[in-house]
């Protein structure tokens, strides 16, 4: 098993936010998830540390219409072939799965739902556009968008933020595309009070945007 650095995802900017002091929430998360082995989708975990901490998370990918698990290549094949692009400059596959469901539950406190991207970098490390065995070492990052649907403490609150960390898994030379199972990141919530100006259609475009 090894750890891949993981590059820090572009910031998505929102607008329509109540005029109110901004509200910064850095945490870490660490757990577990896997695409081909697992229907529905989830990659779940514990907030372990930070602003957020104790508390759990969970990330849900929508898989209607994907191969049934209990194929795994033609699961990964039709991923593979839907959702990734390789770049020949850069020498990586990158894989984009977006308008994911994020939950994150600080324990007593409140909870807090929104929409979050994924974008997962294949590294070609010979350089050669093939997937080979141990080219299973793969990257990880995301934006972030809350919507005002929180719980307790986090009722108020709307915004956007950025995910970035390492995750590890299995490297075997006969099982490369097992996807991901140990993740490790940090997240970061840009935040403000969105009790007050933040219309229901405002919310709408909003969304529009980020789909």
């Amino acid at each position: 098993m090894r750890k891949v650095l993981i590059a820090t995802a572009a910031v998505l900017l929102l607008a329509g936010f109540a005029s109110a002091a901004p509200i910064t929430y850095s945490f870490h998360c660490a757990g577990t998830g896997n695409m081909v082995k697992d229907s529905p989708v989830v990659y779940s975990g514990n907030i372990d540390t930070g602003d957020l901490a104790p508390g759990i998370w969970t990330m849900t990918i929508d898989d209607a219409g994907w191969p049934a698990v209990g194929d795994d290549a033609a699961r990964w094949a039709y991923l593979y072939s839907t959702y990734y692009t390789y770049d020949p400059v850069g020498f990586l596959w990158d894989g984009f799965f977006q308008q994911n469901l994020l939950y994150l539950n600080k324990t007593a406190t409140g909870v807090m739902n929104g929409d979050c991207d994924m974008s997962i970098q294949i590294i070609d490390f010979n350089m050669n556009g093939i997937i080979d065995g141990n080219e299973c070492f793969d990257g990880l990052s995301g934006a972030v968008i809350i919507i005002q649907d929180g719980t307790g403490a986090y009722a108020q609150l709307c915004g956007n933020g950025t995910y970035n960390g390492s995750y590890f898994r299995d490297c075997a030379e006969a099982s490369p595309t097992y996807m991901l199972d140990n993740v490790d990141f940090n997240m970061q919530l840009d935040l403000e009070d969105c009790a007050m100006g933040a219309e229901a259609s405002t919310w709408g475009a909003v969304k529009g945007l980020f789909r």
